[in-house]
């Protein structure tokens, strides 16, 4: 059975679907959580996640979210031209590491075929804004033809776990909003959901930018989601927003 979970930003929403997650022993089919304003981002929750995290030996929210957008390449680049360059100088030696040996999700978005063809790949953010933009300037918008992939069926087919999680991503136009919806096949909330959201909310906000549309919501449907890993200790220091997630694991 599908479950929608609705909040006003990134942390409300988080910590409501947390709260359902207690509910069903800690696992659930078809999560569905609508962040209706994901710019804004609780940081008071962020920190505390983030000091758990350092203590379990897990990311922080941050380098979960930029392997979604790389934000901090952003800060200095002059165009979004600039901004790719500057990632794909830098992603054969990320794919040196271990974790992203098989690629990031902002490498999959905008260099798609790079194993292929690593001199000529597709940027599928590139294509999505380029549409975005001819859509603005027409009367009658079409709404619906703004997809990119994550999953890779040649690639992709027989990993069993890991990389890729999040499997594909769906843009629609809304009036003078665009919204976004990522489909994951598996979401583990202590140590990713809310980088997550984040990193989904910062390639919005920069798609929204680039394309002349304004800043919508974020939908994220975790066909499976789980809690995580965590013990109870840790867990019940983990104040979220006013009150205290305790859980019986």
């Amino acid at each position: 059975m599908n479950k929608v979970i609705t909040g006003r930003d990134i942390g409300d929403t988080w910590v409501k679907a947390m709260q359902y997650l207690q509910t069903v022993q800690f696992e659930a089919y078809n999560l569905i959580a609508e962040i209706d304003q994901p710019i804004i981002n609780d940081q008071e929750l962020h920190q505390k996640l983030n000091a758990i995290l350092r203590e379990l030996g897990d990311q922080p929210v941050e380098t979960v979210a930029n392997t979604i957008f790389p934000i901090g390449l952003i800060d200095s680049m002059k165009n979004r031209q600039s901004f790719y360059s500057r990632f794909m100088a830098l992603y054969p030696t990320l794919r040196k590491i271990p974790e992203s040996s098989r690629g990031t999700y902002f490498g999959r978005l905008v260099a798609w075929n790079f194993e292929s063809s690593p001199e000529y790949p597709f940027n599928q953010v590139e294509h999505t804004i380029n549409k975005l933009i001819q859509a603005k300037q027409k009367k009658n918008r079409i709404r619906v033809r703004y997809e990119m992939s994550i999953y890779d069926p040649q690639l992709d087919c027989n990993m069993t776990m890991g990389f890729p999680c999040m499997s594909f991503i769906s843009v629609k136009i809304r009036g003078e909003f665009i919204d976004l919806t990522a489909i994951y096949r598996n979401q583990h909330f202590i140590q990713k959901a809310y980088g997550n959201y984040l990193g989904l909310s910062n390639l919005l906000r920069f798609i929204a930018k680039e394309s002349g549309f304004q800043f919508g919501k974020l939908t994220c449907i975790a066909t499976h989601a789980g809690l995580g890993r965590i013990d109870k200790s840790n867990l019940n220091r983990l104040l979220l927003s006013d009150e205290q997630l305790t859980l019986d694991l």
